[in-house]
């Protein structure tokens, strides 16, 4: 596993988030961070897990069965103060029935850090919680580790106590998380109350638009509530964009208005029947429906058995997480 380099996707936002807020407090916890997997496993390398002083915890490497051991390690990792390797290996059948019961066939290298040993971390992982610019990691065993992104950067010598044995002397990893996906919502409706949470769990980052009363509770569902539309040169990369208003002259102006950007999202999602989306395109000139026409899609969503609001909501969030990473990163 020595000298291995991965770009991913978005890491765990909720185990990101606790990281930072711990980070400020006076007695931080740890983080795991999966460096590289081989075989069968559950996390994926980057893969993030917070572990609070208090034993609270954000994050996941297993399906429930290698959390107790993490866990442990984790804890003893914040009490020593002194950053740690830790290897799990269940690639042995005999794991099966005398060790943890998982069977996953896998095993995993993570990197468990102490955050009370890194000044200047919080910089780092709050430019890219907020930012459009990827986060990159890399970490030795010599016991250096490095995080950038954008102009924010940390580095640091920090020995390693204890070091697995099969792992080599001379191992480094390096990991490239891309930013946090952007979602532009224009307008609200009843997919709103599933979709959006849905959608921020899988670390989508949600700009809402929708100033009408009687959707006003929505705005504590999205990151961000414009007060207006984006105007036509806003900078902000949008992986993608859903016109739901289910609202014919709001649809309408927005779609007129999307058309006007100086940069198109990968994927315009559009709420409604067909036969609606006709009768709104037939009200927009054509320069407005060709500039459209290569990024939208109507009805939007992945078809799915099931009818109604929750049905609708898990089929748009599908269709969102089907995109690519890169193209709008």
């Amino acid at each position: 596993m020595a000298g291995l380099s991965a770009a991913l996707g978005a890491p765990n936002r909720d185990a990101l988030d606790a990281c930072i807020a711990d980070l400020a407090s006076a007695a931080p916890g740890a983080l795991a961070i999966v460096l590289a997997i081989d075989g069968r496993a559950w996390a994926k390398p980057g893969t993030l897990v917070h572990l609070a002083r208090d034993g609270s915890r954000s994050g996941w490497i297993s399906a429930g069965c290698l959390e107790g051991e993490l866990q442990r390690a984790l804890q003893a990792t914040i009490e020593s103060a002194t950053v740690r390797l830790l290897e799990i290996d269940n690639r042995d059948l005999s794991d099966v029935f005398g060790g943890n019961g998982a069977g996953c066939r896998g095993r995993q290298i993570l990197w468990l850090l102490p955050l009370a040993a890194m000044p200047g971390l919080r910089a780092v992982l709050h430019a890219y919680r907020h930012g459009d610019a990827a986060l990159t990691l890399h970490c030795a065993v010599s016991g250096e580790l490095r995080l950038a992104c954008a102009a924010q950067g940390v580095r640091a010598m920090l020995p390693i106590e204890p070091r697995p044995d099969d792992v080599a002397a001379d191992a480094a990893w390096q990991i490239t998380w891309q930013p946090l996906p952007r979602v532009l919502v224009l307008g609200a409706s009843p997919e709103s109350a599933v979709l959006l949470p849905l959608l921020a769990q899988l670390g989508w980052r949600i700009d809402l638009h929708e100033p009408r009363p009687a959707w006003l509770a929505t705005h504590a569902l999205a990151e961000c509530v414009l007060p207006e539309l984006p105007v036509a040169d806003d900078p902000t990369p949008y992986r993608a964009v859903l016109v739901m208003a289910h609202h014919f002259e709001r649809d309408r102006a927005a779609l007129a208005h999307l058309a006007a950007r100086a940069a198109l999202p990968q994927y315009i999602g559009l709420l409604g029947a067909r036969t609606r989306a006709d009768d709104l395109f037939a009200t927009l000139p054509a320069k407005v429906r060709s500039r459209l026409a290569p990024v939208l899609e109507t009805p939007a969503g992945v078809p799915l058995p099931g009818h109604g609001a929750a049905a609708i909501a898990l089929s748009l969030a599908a269709r969102l997480q089907s995109l690519p990473s890169t193209a709008s990163d």
